[in-house]
Parts: structure tokens; sequence; C-alpha cells
């Protein structure tokens, strides 16, 4: 809109004003012939934020958004603007024209395609048509007619079938000479829509290019619409919209603590999660309007050939990983509710009751094997299940040292090619490894937790009996920005207790699956659910209390030692030493005052030395010294225990902090 205002107020005051702008979309003014490069400290430059006052009137003035602007300057320079020209102003530079486009790439012929945004802004919800919609057009399409799917990282764009994805691939820049190309374009209202009428068209085609535009209500027709589109709108069938667009921002709260999740900023007339005003456009509508242009003449479908090559571009573009972007604040509410709707809850993979332990690599190799061989020692005979990731992190001299102990070893890596994971590394391989376990009823413990119980036990636990699911407590309740952000956004509030510490856990996967199958979500979506917890513990919390399944977290707060945290059972009997903070070396361990069993675990350490000796490299963590004591023997053998200098105080664990840049204001000027 503002380089349409520019270029009708150098063509009504020709030669009386030099023009600079500064804007977050400079790639709309590349090649602009109304533009003079201007110094911010020039003193005969006048510093103007660009306002848009005229969107007031819009629904009962007689005016389009290229107004809006241009209305402006007139007010705040005293001018006397009319617009001629019904578009805005982008300059393709022939070198530009000249360029193959992105589609060419992966066709590698000359095809006539159109573009769809089949999607939209997450922070503006209320102009998303259904995807399953636009694919019926897509296919009633097919080999007619090849779309070319676009969309911006971080909004919301759903995959469709048959289209050559470029979702992610375009820069702005990009976008305007993918613009350039197409034969036509399909989307709501939005920036493509403005593109479509403000980017010229290539020679031989249509000087007006086709656009099919899916409005629906909320804003009026003679504010959006450009010469030459099908502009598909609902205003004055409904209520809601009878006098003008309702201006609405969102169909349902995205709960992110915006203010547009204001009742009165919300679509109050849905069917389902869809704004009745988009109901009623079918598909069958946009598809008549879109075959208007063919059947008009101005238009041709494409010839065998053509849809040959159409068909390579799909295949070139299959791989696009747009859909494994990391979540927003603004999406991640309405992704959590869809993904609790995908949750099975009738799948359950296992038999029996077993102990599970994620460990991998020699430094958690041995806090396993200290834990194992301490519910060996203490008469607990459940089979155990050690997970890894890939064949790096387990020996055959480890694996065999496990099978000994009843212990059998799990690649999770080869697991995932048939139960595929977004993401899966540390945090996230905890309900993995619970989900795909052999056992229906799992007794989960980390690696560095030493039991000082049999804890075959818990599973008679009368709150066990009843629920299926038992957590134990973190330190404290905290309610930090960021975790308060992350309960609204899955539509919860808190519960008045303590935070989940996950060193233990014990679950029925029979009466806990669809929460274990939302925490897997939460955890594959750990590039953004990471930045507002400290990793997977809250996960479970939220998926236990979105799925609304029972769980009952233990009573007894954690008694702190150095590094430790000691849980207890029901009875408040001490049942976990979890050494978070302390965790067992190879060669050097810190002795803890008040930490049971000390002797023995130091004991299965030294007997590990022994039977790994020249088989394992020396951790990166050694010390030095250590390390030369080791080489100069060429033999391993034990260092003595002593605490190291950073050892914590008062046995509080240490805390994470996050900093992140502020997102820069929306700001134009001109």
């Amino acid at each position: 809109m503002l380089t349409g205002a520019v270029r009708e107020l150098h063509g009504a005051y020709p030669d009386q004003f030099r023009t600079d702008v500064r804007t977050l979309c400079p790639d709309l003014w590349e090649n602009n012939p109304f533009i003079t490069a201007l110094e911010d400290k020039d003193p005969k430059a006048e510093r103007i934020d660009c306002k848009y006052p005229l969107i007031d009137i819009a629904d009962t003035g007689p005016y389009h958004c290229l107004h809006g602007f241009t209305e402006f300057f007139n007010a705040r320079l005293g001018l006397a603007i009319r617009p001629k020209i019904f578009k805005g102003d982008i300059h393709l530079s022939e070198r530009e024209k000249s360029w193959y486009s992105q589609v060419h790439e992966g066709t590698r012929a000359e095809t006539p395609f159109w573009i769809i945004a089949a999607g939209g802004k997450y922070d503006v919800t209320i102009k998303w048509w259904e995807t399953e919609r636009y694919q019926k057009v897509v296919d009633a399409f097919r080999g007619r007619i090849q779309f070319v799917q676009v969309g911006g990282i971080g909004h919301h764009h759903p995959k469709l079938d048959g289209v050559i994805d470029l979702r992610g691939k375009t820069s702005l820049r990009e976008l305007v000479r993918l613009v350039y190309h197409a034969q036509g374009v399909l989307c709501s209202v939005t920036a493509l829509m403005h593109l479509a009428a403000a980017v010229e068209t290539k020679v031989g085609n249509p000087p007006l290019r086709p656009c099919v535009v899916i409005a629906g209500g909320r804003e009026p027709t003679h504010w959006e619409q450009y010469p030459g589109h099908q502009f598909i709108h609902t205003i004055g069938a409904l209520t809601c919209c009878a006098s003008g667009g309702c201006w609405k921002d969102r169909a349902v709260p995205l709960r992110d603590g915006d203010h547009r999740d204001q009742r009165r900023n919300l679509c109050q007339n849905l069917v389902g999660r869809l704004p009745r005003c988009l109901d009623l456009i079918r598909p069958e509508e946009v598809m008549r309007r879109i075959e208007a242009y063919f059947n008009g003449g101005r238009l041709r479908y494409l010839t065998p050939s053509e849809n040959e090559a159409s068909t390579r571009g799909i295949a070139a573009t299959s791989k696009n990983k747009f859909d494994a972007q990391a979540l927003s604040i603004h999406g991640a509410g309405l992704a959590c509710d869809e993904a609790l709707a995908r949750t099975a809850g009738s799948s359950i993979h296992g038999n029996g009751r077993g102990i599970v332990i994620c460990a991998g690599g020699i430094r958690y190799f041995t806090n396993a094997w200290v834990c194992i061989r301490m519910l060996r020692h203490l008469g607990c005979h459940l089979p155990i299940e050690v997970w890894h990731l890939g064949p790096k992190e387990m020996t055959d001299a480890m694996r065999d040292l496990l099978k000994a102990l009843d212990t059998r070893t799990v690649d999770a890596l080869r697991i995932r090619k048939q139960h595929p994971a977004r993401r899966l590394d540390g945090w996230e391989l905890k309900p993995y490894s619970i989900i795909h376990s052999g056992f229906k009823e799992v007794l989960f413990l980390d690696a560095d937790n030493v039991p000082v119980r049999n804890p075959e036990y818990l599973f008679s636990f009368t709150q066990y009996q009843r629920t299926g699911a038992v957590f134990w407590p973190d330190y404290e309740k905290t309610s930090s920005n960021n975790q308060r952000l992350i309960w609204r956004s899955c539509g919860l509030k808190r519960p008045n207790e303590a935070e989940f510490e996950t060193g233990q856990i014990l679950l029925d996967k029979g009466r806990c699956q669809r929460a274990l199958e939302l925490c897997m979500w939460f955890n594959e979506n750990s590039d953004f659910y990471y930045q507002h917890l400290h990793g997977d513990k809250e996960t479970f919390h939220l998926a236990f209390c979105k799925a609304r399944t029972d769980y009952y977290l233990v009573q007894h707060p954690v008694k702190p030692l150095v590094g430790t945290m000691c849980q207890h059972d029901g009875d408040g009997n001490r049942l976990f030493q979890h050494r978070n903070m302390a965790k067992w070396n190879l060669f050097r361990n810190r002795r803890i005052e008040g930490f049971w069993l000390e002797k023995e675990c130091l004991g299965f350490i030294h007997y590990l030395r022994k039977e790994l000796k020249g088989s394992v490299q020396i951790p990166s963590r050694t010390s030095t010294t250590a390390a030369r004591r080791i080489r100069a023997s060429k033999k391993l053998h034990a260092v003595r225990d002593e605490l190291p200098a950073n050892t914590e105080r008062n046995g509080h664990r240490q805390s994470r902090v996050r900093l992140r840049p502020k997102a820069a204001p929306n700001l134009v000027a001109a």
C-alpha cells in the first residue's frame, strides 16, 4: 500500500519531494524509481511515521485500501493527492524478469502454475479457510492446473498433496518474482492478494493477473477487491457482517497472551472452528471462479508435456521440511489441541512389568550400571531395559555386562525407523522409551538414580492401583512467566502443587496412553517447549492435566543432599537417591554426607572399571591430572574420591536461564 502512495505522491507533485523509506520489508522497494537514498541525520529531511487512519471508516467510506496512505499524506503534508493507478507499485529489473522461476528449477521446463496460500498468519486465524477444502480444489484441477504452495516460516500453512511445495522456500523478493511468473493466485485476504495486483504480468499474459480470494465477511469488498479479481465474500449475508466487515481477528483464542484473544476480538458465529462466513464458501464455488478464467478464454490448461514437467516439480519438492519447523507461541495452543485429538489411547505396546532406564556413552552407562547393580543387590528381579541412541553409545562390552544382569539394551534409533519421532535426543528419549518399551507397567528411572529399597512393592501401592500413574515432586512449585505462558497456551490453569521431578516415574501404560502420547508430542517439539520449561519434567505434568488423566503426586517433599534429591514412598521412607547434579564418574567421585549405600556404589564402579579396562576412552571431563596418571601407568586405576571445587551449596540445584531478544517493533516510515 505504501509503494502505491509514494508513486501517487511523486505523480501528483513531480520533482517536489525526495523520498526514502525505513521499513521491515525492504525487498518491496528494490528498483523503485521514486526512492532516493537519504541519511538519517540529514538536517533537511523530515521523518514521517506513516499511519493508516482511513481504515476506521473502511466499512462506510467510498475508499479502497490504496487510499489509506495517500489520505494520510494529504492530511500530514497539506496535499491533494488523488490515486490514479489501481494497484501497488512493485518494480522488477529486466535481469530479474529474465531469470527462471523457482518452479522451473524443479520442473526443468517452462510450466504454467497458480500460486496457492492455504493458511495464514497465526495471529489472525479468522482468515483461515479449511485445509480440506483447499485440497478439494487442488484435487479437482489435477492434471489441468499446477498449484505451487507458498507460506512464510512461523505461520500456519498445512501441507497440500499434489502441489509444488515452496513453503518456507521464498524470501519476500523471491515471492515477488514467483508472482511475476504465475498464471494466477488463490489465497485469502493477505499480502499475496496485493502482490497479485501490484506485480506486472509477463509479456503475452493478460494485464490483470487472475486471482481468486476467499474473503468471507471480515473486510468490506470495496476496501479490498482489485480489478480482475474474483473476491468471494459474504458481506451482508450474516447478521455479524450485515453492514460491513466484522474486523474480528481470531476464530478461536490462541491462548498466547495477546489482546486479540479478548472476547470482543473473537468471532462468535462459528461452525466448529470455522467462521460461518467462510463455512458458507464451498469448494465448488472456488472451483467455478477459477474455471471462469479458463472458460472465458483468458487462460489455458496444462498440456500433457507440461503436466509431466509438473510431476517432476512435485517430486523435487516432496521433502520440504516446513512442517518440521519449531512451533511459535501463537500456534502452539492450537497445535497442542490437535495433537491431543490425534491421540488414540488404545494401542498398548508391551506386557508385564519392568524397569526402563535411558543411558548411553560411558558417562551415563556408569550411572546406569550403579543403578542396575543396586537394584539386583536389593533383590529386585524385574526385567530391565536400557535405552540408548545408536551403536556408538553402547559397546559390545557394555552390552555383555548388562546381559549378565537380566538387562536388555534397546537402540532407540532402530526403533525410530518403525516409530518415527520428530526429535529424539536426551530428554526426549524418556517418554519415547516408556511408550515403546516391552512392558505394560513401567518404573522409569534416570540413570543417575540409586534406589535404596527394592522398588517392586510400588506396583502394589494403593495410589498407583487407583490412578495408574505416580509421580514424585520437585523441590517446590515455581511459577515463572515462561511456565505460566505454556500452561495458558495449553488451555490449563496450573495445579497448586509442586513441579514433577521425573528421575523416577511409575506408569500403567494401559491407563495412561493418551497422556503419554501427548507427552511425547511435547518432547518431539522440544525446540519450542524446552525454551520455556526445564527439559522433560513438566511435559509429563502438562500432558496428564491436558489429557485429564488421573495421577498421584507423592506428598512427601524432597530431602536434599549435596547434588542429590532423595525421594520417598507413600509412607515417607527414603526410596530413591537421585544424583542429578552429582553424577557417578568411572574415575573419580565425590563423597556425599548422608548418602546411603555409598560404599556399595563405589564398589560397583570399581568392578566396572576393571571390566572395561582398555575398552573405553577416557571421558573428556576427566581431569588433566587424572588423565596424565592413567596414560603414564597405561592402565586404569582408582583415583581418590574428592569433592570438586564447584560443589553446590545447600543441596540446591543449579538453575538455567534463557535470554531471548525482544522482537523488533512493527514500524514503517516513509
